[in-house]
């Protein structure tokens, strides 16, 4: 299909050059070549010669306001069959034409742009983005491309300077990855111990994304590692405001800090108040455990009732686990086979799930390293999850 696709883009824009060349030559009452070159091309395509073609297009094909879209179009179809080199040439020659407004100049660097960027020459792609910062007719796409560039090398730093520059922030979207920039810089920073910095940095992700729940996260995390645990609570409990489905990931430095309180009842009002409005099979088994201090079959009865509202494989696990310590030697043997199969299917199925493309891990990331979005990493809920 991409072939045909390509055939008829050919055909077309060879086709428009034609009846432009006509035009042309009948105006100066001049012999047209334009002629011979719309049936060289097609025969070239016809053949599936297409560099041929492709050259022919190139060169007999005057670049105008009626044919830039196509020559933008056929270069676009080729970056994204892999032809990378095919369509950097087009969007070359675009550039190379005299003539073109402005508007049209940024379009071409927007889409020889694009080529760089999936031939891996981000430095040249950065460059001519920079060249059509002020006259670019879609900004978001521009700015959405520049930080593409810096994010693939990981700089930071220089994202968030040009997004302060041409105020990319203000853009749908790019403010939750200029948040996340801002808090790559501040982990960096936390790990070399520089807190201050780790400051400065979080608070300028949450005046790019107020909601972000990952600066609560750092914030309670140095929070945690000063012994601070009011502090920590307070930021963690405001990340479970912001994002309930993160609960189950925090969970175990939240009971640390209710843990160094020493106030159980605080901690159990708070799990169930957390069961009521966002259930999960953690909350429900760090209550259960709660629970369990004061009557093993009470713990078993709260977690058999849980499990016939939301069944999930960690969960009869769990509730198989209770139920062995009563079991007869013929039954407990049934139990262990029967726990054998839970904790396998537990132990094989991924913590947490992209939204955006499915990517699976057992481990938490705010960056998906497959499709690259920001926060759309998530522990998986359901049977086989929370």
């Amino acid at each position: 299909m991409t072939d045909v696709l390509l055939m008829l883009l050919f055909a077309a824009a060879i086709g428009i050059g034609w009846w432009l060349g006509r035009r042309y030559q009948h105006h100066l009452q001049q012999p047209s070549v334009a002629d011979e070159n719309y049936y060289r091309g097609l025969n070239y395509l016809l053949n599936h010669e297409t560099d041929a073609a492709l050259e022919l297009f190139i060169d007999s094909l005057e670049v105008n306001n009626h044919n830039l879209d196509t020559h933008l179009a056929l270069g676009s179809a080729f970056r994204r069959k892999g032809e990378v080199d095919k369509a950097i040439h087009i969007h070359q020659n675009l550039l190379n034409r005299p003539g073109l407004t402005h508007h049209q100049l940024a379009q071409a660097q927007l889409e020889l742009a694009h080529d760089f960027v999936k031939a891996g020459l981000l430095d040249r792609a950065e460059q001519l983005l920079l060249e059509s910062a002020g006259f670019s007719p879609n900004k978001q796409a521009w700015g959405t491309l520049l930080l593409d560039v810096y994010q693939r090398e990981k700089d930071w730093q220089k994202a968030l300077d040009l997004a302060q520059r041409f105020e990319l922030q203000n853009i749908p979207n790019l403010a939750v990855r200029l948040s996340h920039y801002a808090c790559e810089q501040a982990q960096e920073a936390i790990d070399q111990g520089d807190l201050n910095t780790a400051h400065t940095y979080l608070k300028q992700a949450h005046e790019l994304k107020a909601d972000n729940p990952r600066v609560a996260l750092l914030y309670s995390a140095m929070a945690l590692h000063a012994g601070l645990y009011k502090e920590a609570d307070e930021h963690l409990r405001k990340l479970a405001q912001q994002d309930p489905s993160l609960v189950p990931t925090i969970l175990p430095d939240l009971a640390r800090c209710f843990a160094a309180s020493d106030d159980q009842e605080a901690w159990q009002n708070w799990l169930s108040s957390c069961m009521q409005e966002h259930p999960s099979t953690s909350v429900m088994l760090a209550l259960a455990e709660i629970i369990r201090q004061a009557s093993d079959s009470e713990a078993a009865a709260f977690v058999t009732r849980e499990l016939r509202k939301r069944p999930s494989v960690k969960g009869f696990n769990y509730l198989i686990e209770l139920h062995m310590q009563w079991a007869t030697e013929h039954a407990k043997e049934s139990l262990e086979a029967l726990q054998g199969l839970t904790m396998a299917l537990e132990q094989r199925k991924p913590a947490y799930q992209c939204k955006q493309c499915g990517y699976a891990s057992n481990n938490m990331q705010w960056q998906c390293p497959t499709c690259h979005q920001w926060d759309t990493t998530k522990p998986v809920y359901g049977l086989r999850g929370e």
